[in-house]
């Protein structure tokens, strides 16, 4: 239930009886300095504009009012006069306002001999935040109306309430302003958190509420559509952006206009047609001739646009040319909105034919180069460029995320800047994230050098990766605290992509660092504890940051349920739950996300040990068994264990969740999509029950291979060599191929679930004549040998799979054909083995390769380039064990 709030705005004189209390934001409200001292708690605020405040100041004012409403707060009062009373010592009293707009202020800083605020001291958009000791007057002076918001936001990290009674350090005295000119990002709610989070639609206010949580902590752009209106970002005095693809269709087109690209996705038109660039002229006009002003535009060649064809080549300098065009369009309407383009999975020659463009002679129209998505060219993270600049990596330097951006400065005209477009929303499988397999080579063959592996081992918990979709709840404080140091040194500012909500952590810190970049990591992760989960809950809630940022990320020889840090983050975050103050608690879905966070990884930590133990007690039963003789008696035995029932602990996590997803919905439409994907096969128990199965059906001597198969998997026998040939798998016979990465976001349904994790992931070869190679040397020449291979090909999504002809592959041994168009089973792996003539192993050396069927990989060059990028194979393999035969 909530208590009735009075929200005025009036002018006159200050009456006492009324009560004027200092607000802060919803879930926020909470810095305190651990060292500060603080003043006596104040009953009641007052916040004093000045009579000739605009819109903007009235409208900050009564935002801060209104929050406070959310809390209890029973009265509530923001006045407009020059007059400054006394008030008691228990009213706390905020004069807020520009210092030459308001005669109080201005007075004061006279009176105090402080220095008026400038564009130097302290900046664009600063403020100065004062209260001296025993003072019940904040000063709260903004150089600008930004100014007056940011330094409401600071004063709303300074306070907190407890029991109706707002706290305050006994002195402040902040003068500060941001350190880059653009700090933005995008706010809506994602199809996964509504669809399979099954979470309500927000609210237009909880919209917009959203939209001014990151303006309190120093936002100042944000991409309009999706609800979020330049009228509202103008009520506050923040900046606009829309974004306007130069290539995309936007509706139907006739076929001739289609553009080739990249993965063969339709809706993009071919600027070399002349029809189909007037066409993407006239949707400019009709987008940017009406009355809304943008301040920014971002004219983008990705996700995946662009065009391949060869009439468009190099597809840079046709990108950029248009967007000039359109660049006029839009001055002559707008002549003071900013434009800057994104080179999203350009290629080398693209970006150096915009260079020289740029470079011919001024062009006053572009303000920036953008940098997002694939733009990086000594990047391969997942969506990566066709090609890499090699000669970028001959020193590290601060590399490799700044080798790119170092050089791109270099090489633009003066008239340009660097604005970015990171990408921090994803989890999984993202631009700067936890990244599935390890990268293929570019189209000239190039993979990144051995001192920058570390970006491309972060792979995702294997287990963890099945319950969560990449837009699923997480937060990553070192891996993005590293980034934006290596980044953002060469740039103006950043406007994020955020494709939903569930990155709450990253884009709030990604604003406090873009207004105060040398903030320490903890004590960023410690503000934002204080701010939204209270002083008293932060210092368990920071801890539990950095434990599931450790859980999130796969750590070989640790499998999931050997982490402790799942245990600890659950415990964490129920310990902080209990210290969260009422005020905050009741309306925290904040917290409640991280909660459900914990409950799901636990509840999956135990299923998966649960499947473990159940393979482990399998093993033992068929080892006892082959050893006095009880085969078929155990593995009757063991094909009963395979109906897998909740332990009460999981039941009551799994409980807790749901209840938790469900206050969280109601409080603010948020839950996590890992409630209701939670039952999946983690290890391949699906495989080991069709081996038995198989065992149960099969003939003596047979059978006690199948069961060997179960109980020793991996082990080729004396004399023998196995190759797990996943992502930073064993294989150190493999001399031709790469990890499979799958060409893009690895779905559930690719594979399937019943595949043992080493069946799951393997290495390929694209349409190089070469396939996946193996080379053994030192074998027994008078001994013979046969080769086992694990096969299996994956399901593709139908935008994809039209173009995925590959079924089969042939085998060599040396120059022997040994195996002739081979076909791969579909989803579900199984075993080949195949004799290996006597002559190929005769000295001692034995090279197997594969070789792709011959219609694939061929055909005009833009078809491969699509098939290629959308993760076409000639060869694949998983495993293969060379075995000595007795």
């Amino acid at each position: 239930m909530q208590l009735p709030v009075r929200i005025k705005i009036r002018s006159g004189k200050y009456n006492h009886e009324r009560a004027f209390i200092f607000a802060f934001s919803l879930l926020t409200a909470i810095f305190i300095n651990p060292a500060a001292t603080f003043a006596s708690p104040f009953k009641s605020v007052v916040i004093g504009c000045s009579p000739t405040a605009g819109e903007v100041e009235k409208n900050i004012a009564t935002l801060l009012a209104e929050r406070l409403k959310e809390f209890g707060i029973t009265d509530i009062l923001v006045i407009t006069e020059n007059a400054s009373p006394k008030v008691p010592a228990d009213r706390l009293e905020v004069i807020l306002g520009i210092p030459k707009n308001h005669k109080v202020i201005d007075t004061y800083f006279k009176d105090q001999h402080i220095l008026p605020l400038s564009d130097l001291e302290p900046g664009p958009e600063g403020f100065l935040l004062r209260k001296e000791d025993g003072s019940n007057q904040v000063w709260a002076a903004g150089i600008d109306e930004r100014g007056c918001l940011y330094a409401v936001g600071e004063l709303l990290r300074q306070i907190t309430v407890r029991d109706n009674l707002v706290h305050l350090p006994e002195s402040l005295n902040i003068r500060t302003a941001p350190a880059f000119e653009v700090r933005g990002t995008q706010v809506g709610q994602s199809d996964v958190a509504l669809k399979l989070g099954k979470a309500r639609p927000w609210t237009e206010k909880e919209l917009q509420r959203v939209v001014m949580d990151y303006a309190l902590a120093g936002a100042n752009t944000f991409q309009v559509r999706s609800g979020v209106t330049c009228k509202f970002l103008k009520s506050y005095g923040l900046m606009s952006q829309i974004d306007f693809g130069a290539n995309t269709a936007g509706g139907p087109i006739p076929a001739e206009w289609e553009g080739k690209e990249s993965i063969g996705r339709p809706g993009y038109v071919c600027l070399s047609v002349p029809d189909a660039r007037k066409y993407m002229l006239k949707l400019c006009e009709d987008e940017f001739k009406g009355p809304e002003a943008y301040d920014f535009v971002k004219f983008f060649g990705g996700d995946g646009g662009g065009c391949e064809c060869d009439k468009c080549k190099p597809y840079g300098l046709t990108f950029i040319k248009l967007v000039e065009e359109m660049a006029a369009v839009i001055h002559k309407y707008h002549p003071e909105t900013r434009i800057y383009f994104t080179n999203q999975k350009f290629d080398n020659n693209d970006d150096q034919s915009i260079l020289a463009y740029l470079q011919e002679k001024p062009r006053d129209w572009l303000w920036a180069w953008g940098y997002g998505p694939g733009s990086d060219a000594t990047g391969w993270q997942p969506g990566h460029r066709q090609t890499h600049r090699m000669d970028l990596f001959r020193y590290p330097g601060f590399g490799p995320y700044s080798l790119y951006p170092k050089e791109l400065l270099h090489q633009l005209p003066p008239q340009q800047k660097l604005m970015y477009y990171n990408e921090i929303t994803h989890w999984k499988y993202a631009q700067h994230a936890f990244i599935q397999m390890y990268p293929r080579p570019d189209r000239d063959g190039n993979l990144p050098p051995h001192w920058s592996h570390d970006i491309y081992e972060r792979r995702p918990d294997q287990f963890l990766t099945m319950v969560y979709n990449r837009l699923s709840f997480f937060a990553c404080p070192r891996n993005y605290y590293r980034v934006f140091n290596d980044l953002m040194p060469y740039g103006v500012g950043d406007i994020t992509h955020s494709s939903g909500h569930h990155d709450h952590f990253n884009q709030w810190m990604w604003q406090r660092l873009l207004w105060a970049p040398r903030t320490s990591l903890n004590d960023v992760v410690d503000e934002y504890c204080r701010t939204w989960f209270g002083p008293d809950a932060a210092p368990l809630m920071a801890k539990a940051l950095f434990v599931l940022e450790d859980n999130l990320g796969e750590k070989p020889g640790i499998p999931l349920p050997m982490k402790p840090g799942v245990r600890e983050y659950y415990d964490l975050v129920k310990e902080a739950g209990n210290k969260i103050p009422h005020e905050i608690k009741d309306h925290d879905w904040l917290w409640r996300m991280y909660m459900q966070k914990g409950a799901l990884d636990r509840y999956t930590q135990l299923s998966v040990a649960q499947q473990m133990q159940l393979q482990t007690m399998i093993e033992k039963l068929i080892t006892d068994a082959m050893k006095d003789g009880s085969e078929e008696k155990a593995i009757k035995e063991a094909l009963t264990w395979f109906d897998l029932k909740e332990t009460p602990e999981m039941s009551s996590l799994r409980e807790e969740s749901a209840r938790v997803g469900e206050e969280s919905n109601r409080i603010f439409g948020e839950r996590n999509d890992g409630n209701n994907n939670l039952k999946h096969d983690f290890i391949g128990l699906g495989w080991l029950k069709r081996q038995l199965e198989r065992a149960e059906k099969a003939g003596k001597s047979q059978r006690k291979e199948m069961l060997l198969m179960i109980t020793d998997y991996e082990n080729p026998g004396a004399g023998g060599f196995y190759d797990n040939m996943g992502t930073y798998s064993n294989c150190p016979h493999v001399i031709n191929g790469s990890p499979f990465d799958h060409g893009q976001p690895y779905v559930g349904g690719m594979l399937d679930e019943g595949n043992r994790i080493s069946q799951r992931s393997m290495h390929f070869t694209q349409n190089q004549e070469q396939g996946v190679t193996l080379h053994y040397s030192k074998l027994d020449h008078k001994a013979g040998y046969k080769i086992r291979f694990t096969f299996v090909r994956p399901w593709y999504q139908p935008r994809y799979s039209m173009r995925m002809n590959q079924k089969s592959q042939s085998i060599y041994a040396n120059d022997i054909l040994i195996a002739k168009d081979v076909e791969l089973p579909f989803k579900m792996s199984d075993f080949f083995t195949y004799d290996i003539p006597a002559k190929a192993t005769a000295n001692g050396e034995l090279t197997i390769r594969l070789e792709k069927a011959a219609d694939i990989g061929v055909g005009d060059r833009v078809s491969v380039e699509q098939w290629r990028n959308s993760g076409g194979w000639g060869t694949l393999v998983s495993e293969a064990w060379l075995i000595k035969k007795k």
